[in-house]
């Protein structure tokens, strides 16, 4: 086997964190032993014992080596460290004779640092050292500890203080940039504000172009990739530096040079391109860009075979229920299972804790799916969108596949009993949990269906077989359903008991424990806990319990959250519930205790600032750390300021502080909305298109998005790329429909002639209008329009030939739903009389005349404005025309049948019908001789 494939092989076995007893050790040449040996440590989760190992630490702490690290802290950490990766890379590829095993080597110690750090913060248990012991054991450990936070803070970002060895997460970001070659000028370790995001992405770029098919380089990406995720976890927001760098590293080459299809190993083949997408999309839901994650997880699930949807089911949900109710529910399968789901270890996972309700079933007790069945909307309501594009969104990958009737369900699905579904493969369960986080992500919340939902999801991890199920997946499912129940009186305290045993379970900084817990052997192995954790949201256990105290502070238990917040010393979340239930003098007191120990906090400064609505510290934040928050609170302030600030609506300041903000970050979609709003307003119509185009660029399914692209378009007179972002609006909005947006799709639909759009968009404002407005929803100009058109072609009369799709809607926009919202527009009834006479319906016709003419004699208006009574003379004249052309022509059952044999008797009965109301008001007037000289002519013609 050449290097490369023996390369490639532990690599991407490395990368797939596969069970060390299913580790191939493929290598004959004692060269790759060393490399084989570090990799079945960190496979083992034990990547501290690699660290310390005695081998290792001649190399990495030799004399020169210490010699260089001695410099601080007289010197910088951030000089001494890149000084000391330098020496290090020079050091390995001189200990061995291919500089490609010692590249290989040091990435694999650069692995070993981050998941010592992701063990000690992450997932447990704690290792016997510290890393200030092992790397400047002469210095202060607080002095270490302080440097190496500083360089984590990321764009003005602190990251948390109390965390434990940051300095390991330090060096190996520190080592995976002198792997890849990247100047310390680039470096995102102590990042220099004034240094842009695109000179560090050109770096970036620069260092990988060229690497295709080098197995090394693409296994150093992914594992700088997870560095930087982790990074990225270990602060309030996601600096975009960190994210937009992390999805340049994480690319299709990567996987493919990894493990190429030419290699005889499919099923790791298959693994390594699961893991990717779903490690891109998890990068996705960490840059707050879901929507772009979604996608990743539909090639994930196609590449598995995973075969799942939500339906329905009726169920129990409590002990003494006679009958069953709707429920909703996650019908699973996984296609097959892989080396993961065959560890032979059996590993403890964490208690799942017992409702013990006197009431509430623990799980829900559901009936068979013979009988599932869904009452749906009429298809006779639906009007079907006839625009290129339309299949295409139909067949688009859902986060929940939906069945709604039984012949929906796949048959391997309709086969399995809902009460006892089997366990889903690691992967599959995975995807759930992403697909879960992603739906919570971009929903409301405490909305009720949206809970239902996710409860079904991890009901269907938690509730099938647990043997076997990892140990990271199983303690997420329990955290999510927990955060689920603790919204729910009857599921409250077992929620809050679960979280706080989870917590607990991690075993890292809990001195005393709540709840008992097993002992340190018997905590489950850290390889059982590192398996996943790069392919979940990263949650560092100081998140989980800042959430535990969200939720006693959500029920009124302040003084548990703030034990909790004192003993995390988060003191921005403590700030941010203070403000939340209404005590801002509280919050204000926290931060600036917070500010006076930490003057360089920016995030504190800014958050201050929203508080008291004071610009100078925004500014004193962006001058700092360039907060991009705290320049979007000055834009929305400038935009909408405070009446206590005396100020008015400044848009040119509010669209310079929001350029200064979308510079730092630009992958935030709201702001971009913002600011294309505040550049309509303005006028400023390039920006607004401009700043839209961000938005659905980052979010396609954005219709307001698209529909305010479309409005700046139209005002830059370009209208064919409006009528295509107005169709994406609609394709994107139809759950909540617009009528500004179909008003604009019919305005830029008929400028460019496209008369099947304006059909749809004429009868959406009918269906969105007209309950409220009535026929004022109704253009007329629009509807002559159409009619006119329809009128040209030519009618099918014989029974071969079909009329055109355009002649089946607009037909049935005039003669059918038109109708059904007309009052008193006799101009409307006249456009429908001339479609149903092109029809060869004259007896249709002669009925609208009639409706014509009653809509206009039967108003008010008529006893006291002589303009009414002068459209009703016309109405009349009108309709005794239709009598005489319309009366003798064959009727509607033919044979001898007439449209109206009595035309001429109607006629003389409509003009004296009319000139009787008429009589005592308008006798004289012009109208009244009209009908007079109707009456006399009708007289004469009898």
């Amino acid at each position: 086997m050449s290097s490369t494939s023996t390369l490639r092989q532990y690599l991407s076995q490395l990368v797939l964190s596969f069970p060390g007893n299913f580790y191939e050790n493929v290598a004959e040449d004692s060269e790759y032993q060393a490399i084989s040996s570090s990799i079945q440590l960190i496979l083992k989760g034990q990547s501290s014992d690699l660290i310390s190992h005695a081998d290792l630490q001649k190399l990495i702490f030799s004399s020169e080596a210490k010699t260089i690290l001695n410099k601080f802290p007289s010197t910088s950490l951030r000089e001494v460290l890149h000084e000391y990766g330098d020496f290090l890379v020079k050091v390995f590829n001189g200990e061995f004779a291919n500089p490609l095993i010692g590249k290989t080597q040091l990435q694999i110690v650069a692995i070993a640092f981050l998941q010592s750090y992701v063990q000690l913060n992450f997932t447990g248990p704690a290792i016997a050292f510290s890393s200030r012991d092992m790397f400047f054991p002469e210095v202060d450990a607080d002095i270490v500890k302080y440097e190496a936070l500083k360089l984590l803070n990321s764009e003005g970002q602190q990251a948390y203080d109390l965390m434990n060895d940051p300095l390991f997460l330090v060096i190996s970001e520190v080592l995976f940039e002198k792997l890849m070659n990247i100047d310390k000028k680039y470096s995102l370790i102590g990042k220099d504000i004034a240094l842009s995001l695109e000179e560090v992405a050109e770096a970036t770029a620069a260092a990988i172009k060229g690497s295709e098919g080098d197995p090394v380089q693409a296994s150093l990406q992914w594992w700088r990739n997870r560095a930087l995720q982790v990074h990225i976890s270990i602060v309030s927001e996601p600096p975009n530096s960190l994210a937009t760098i992390s999805s340049l590293l994480l690319n299709p080459t990567v996987p493919n040079s990894l493990m190429p299809s030419t290699e005889n190993s499919p099923e790791i083949q298959k693994l390594v391109q699961i893991l990717y997408f779903l490690e891109a999309a998890r990068g996705g839901i960490h840059a707050q860009t879901e929507s772009l994650a979604t996608p990743f997880l539909g090639h994930a699930k196609k590449l598995s075979q995973f075969n799942f949807l939500l339906s329905g089911a009726k169920a129990k949900r409590t002990k003494f229920q006679q009958f069953h109710t709707a429920a909703l529910i996650i019908l699973a399968k996984s296609k097959s299972t892989s080396v993961y789901d065959k560890v032979e270890e059996e590993v403890e996972n964490p208690e799942s804790f017992q409702l013990g309700d006197d009431l509430l079933l623990e799980k829900p007790q559901f009936e068979s799916l013979d009988d599932l069945q869904f009452d749906e909307e009429p298809n006779s309501k639906r009007f079907k969108l006839d625009f290129a594009g339309l299949e295409e969104e139909q067949n688009e990958e859902k986060l929940l596949p939906i069945a709604f009737r039984q012949e929906d369900i796949p048959e391997d699905l309709r086969e399995l009993n809902p009460n006892e579904q089997p366990a889903l493969s690691a992967l599959d369960n995975l995807q759930l949990l992403l697909r879960l986080v992603i739906i919570r992500q971009t929903t409301p919340s405490h909305d009720a269906l949206v809970e239902q939902e996710l409860m079904a999801i991890v009901s269907r991890i938690i509730y099938s077989s647990t043997k076997g199920c990892n140990w990271t997946i199983f303690s997420r499912a329990l955290w999510e359903r927990s955060l689920l129940e603790t919204s729910k009186a009857r599921t409250v305290e077992r929620g809050i008991l679960q979280m706080t045993s989870l917590v607990e379970e991690i075993g890292i900084k809990i001195k005393t424990k709540t709840l008992p817990s097993a002992s340190d052997e018997e905590l489950s192995p850290a390889s059982s806990r590192l398996r996943f954790i790069h392919q979940l949201p990263l949650m560092p256990q100081w998140q989980m319990d800042a959430q535990l105290a969200e939720k006693y502070m959500s029920l009124g238990v302040v003084k548990s959250a703030l034990e909790i917040y004192e003993r995390l010393q988060l003191h921005c979340e403590a700030a941010l519930c203070y403000a939340a239930v209404d005590n801002e003098l509280q919050a204000e007191k926290i931060l600036v205790e917070r500010i006076k120990t930490h003057p360089d906090d920016v995030r504190a400064i800014s958050i201050l600032g929203d508080i008291k609505q004071d610009p100078s510290l925004w500014i004193k934040a962006w001058e700092l750390g360039r907060y991009a928050k705290a320049k979007s609170s000055l834009s929305h302030y400038y935009y909408s300021p405070p009446k206590s600030s005396g100020l008015t609506k400044n848009l040119e300041l509010a669209l310079e502080h929001m350029h200064d903000c979308l510079t730092a970050t630009p992958l935030n979609n709201e702001n971009w909305f913002f600011y294309g709003c505040c550049g309509l307003e303005s006028a400023q119509y390039e920006l607004a298109s401009e700043a839209f185009t961000r938005c659905v660029a980052l979010d396609d399914t954005n219709s307001p998005a698209w529909s305010n692209l479309a409005s700046s378009l139209i005002k830059l007179d370009k209208d064919r790329p409006a009528y295509n972002a107005l169709k994406k609006a609609i394709r994107s909005g139809k759950e909540n429909k617009n009528w500004r947006i179909y008003e604009n799709y019919l305005t830029v639909s008929a400028k460019l002639n496209e008369w099947n759009d304006v059909l749809v968009a004429s009868k959406e404002l009918i269906e969105i209008r007209a309950k409220t407005e009535g026929e004022s929803a109704i253009d007329i100009n629009v509807y002559e329009k159409l009619a006119e058109i329809l009128v040209a072609t030519e009618y099918p009369r014989d029974s071969e030939t079909r009329m055109t799709h355009y002649q089946n809607s607009c037909v049935d926009l005039i003669c059918n739903v038109l109708p059904t919202v007309l009052t008193t527009s006799a101009r409307c009834w006249r456009i429908i009389a001339r479609v149903e006479l092109w029809r060869g319906r004259p007896w249709a016709a002669l009925e609208c005349h009639e409706r014509a003419y009653r809509a206009l004699s039967q108003r008010a208006e008529l006893e006291y404005q002589e303009s009414a009574w002068n459209e009703a003379v016309d109405a009349c004249s009108d309709l005794i025309g239709a009598y005489e052309s319309l009366g003798e022509r064959p009727g509607k059952h033919g044979a001898d049948d007439l449209v109206c044999k009595d035309w001429k008797y109607k006629s003389r009965t409509t003009v004296r019908s009319l000139m009787s109301k008429g009589k005592a008001m308008w006798e004289d007037s012009e109208g009244w001789n009209r009908l007079q000289d109707l009456k006399e002519d009708l007289t004469n013609n009898r």
